[in-house]
């Protein structure tokens, strides 16, 4: 007997004894109807109780035992698709990279992403993961869109792109992103010389900032001067437009100065930088980077003149934004290439970093393997800066007396070997003024 059906029986009881009491006072047909009427009561109370008792039971038992272990989904993209249809157009514009490449890739990460032999279910293969990543990245789609399309729960494929960014971080990273030895920092530096005529510089160093959604706390500390939220990207880049170092940790509010303070190339310039020194004019100039006038003026960090110019420093400034012009044409073919850099992504803004990383790491691995770039992918960064344009940073007057020298022999040396320049956008003012 359940606790409902002896409540019910107490009733019952307590029926009876104010009936017998009420003996005296009540006739005996009333006493029978008034009887009846609430045993008839209590009867459906307990038909009512016993039948919810019942629902309950058996609504619990249906949720506990699974319907169904798992959703078939269609992968007929991936399966038939990809593997049987794609030609080498198809592969660079879903997965911005060759088969080859592709291939080569998923090679060098199996051990990291390789399935557990213990997995209950048909586990998905090291190609189908890295696959799954790359569309992400290169299409900044929802995880909605690319579960759909690759047949998979959007758990999965959030799962895949965390997995296969850490692993490219950990696996690829060492390998792809480092700064370049003494000889090819001189070979780097005499490539720049031949186009440009600046001598000893042998990269070039610039921020950009990634859309990200920013978190309800400190929110405001994610808006860049142009009024969105990003993370600053610190990049240094050589005339390959291959990244050498970056700087990814600190939100949009941040200057350019105070990343470059804040890395580890500022704090161990030393060790990180490559050192040779070429005699100018009976001064010692190692090997230096270009910058623009966001930076201070270091010994290995060269940047132009500010201010009233001279037609010698007009020059001289002209020819250092040609040998600095890489860094931003670098930029671009990553954002192109890698959308989820140039759209606000739904990915958590504490993993943003790590997609940078991953993503500079790619861009690595195709500009080394020589893959095809389509330039309409520019189109759409052209798009995007004009709808959200990048901060300007204010001009730092910061410049060290040695690194002050150095900028003058430099335009010593310009002046008198090569023709005076005029920059373009000074021109135009001139003609329009």
């Amino acid at each position: 007997m359940n606790s409902i059906q002896a409540i019910a029986c107490l009733n019952l009881y307590k029926l009876k004894c104010e009936a017998g009491r009420s003996k005296c006072k009540l006739s005996l047909l009333r006493r029978r109807r008034q009887f009846k009427k609430k045993m008839m009561y209590l009867q459906m109370t307990l038909e009512i109780n016993n039948q919810f008792m019942y629902n309950m039971i058996t609504f619990n038992l249906n949720h506990m035992s699974r319907r169904m272990w798992m959703k078939n989904r269609r992968s007929d993209f991936w399966d038939r698709i990809v593997n049987s249809n794609f030609e080498e157009e198809d592969w660079l514009e879903n997965f911005r990279m060759s088969k080859e490449t592709f291939q080569l890739m998923c090679f060098k990460l199996n051990d990291f992403l390789k399935p557990s032999e213990n997995a209950v279910r048909q586990p998905l293969s090291v190609e189908k993961k890295v696959a799954i990543a790359l569309y992400k990245l290169a299409s900044c789609a929802e995880y909605r869109v690319v579960a759909s399309l690759f047949g998979v729960h959007k758990s999965s494929v959030h799962n895949c792109v965390y997995d296969v960014c850490i692993a490219i971080i950990e696996v690829l990273g060492p390998s792809y992103l480092k700064m370049p030895s003494v000889v090819e920092a001189i070979a780097l530096a005499e490539s720049v010389e031949k186009v440009t005529g600046m001598v000893q510089i042998f990269g070039a160093i610039d921020g950009t900032h990634i859309p990200i959604l920013p978190p309800t706390n400190g929110y405001r500390d994610f808006v860049n001067r142009k009024g969105w939220p990003s993370i600053v990207m610190q990049g240094i880049v050589d005339c390959n437009y291959l990244f050498r170092d970056i700087t990814v940790k600190h939100p949009g509010s941040v200057h350019d100065a105070t990343v470059l303070k804040d890395s580890n190339i500022f704090k161990q310039s030393k060790d990180k930088l490559p050192y040779h020194c070429r005699i100018i004019s009976d001064c010692s100039i190692q090997l230096m980077l270009a910058g623009d006038p966001a930076y201070p003026l270091l010994p290995w960090l060269l940047k132009g003149y500010t201010g009233a110019l001279t037609p010698e420093e007009e020059s001289f400034n002209t020819y250092l934004s040609s040998a600095r012009i890489c860094v931003e044409n670098a930029f671009g073919r990553l954002k192109a290439r890698w959308r989820v850099l140039l759209k606000r992504a739904d990915i958590n803004y504490k993993f943003m970093p790590s997609i940078v990383h991953s993503c500079v790491i790619l861009h690595n691995i195709i500009e080394t393997s020589k893959d095809n770039f389509n330039p309409c992918w520019l189109r759409s960064v052209n798009e995007v800066n004009i709808e959200r344009p990048q901060p300007r940073q204010v001009t730092v007057t910061r410049a060290e007396p040695q690194a002050k020298d150095i900028r003058e022999v430099l335009k010593n040396y310009m002046y008198n070997n090569y023709p005076l320049r005029q920059s373009s956008v000074q021109n135009y003012v001139r003609h329009t003024v």
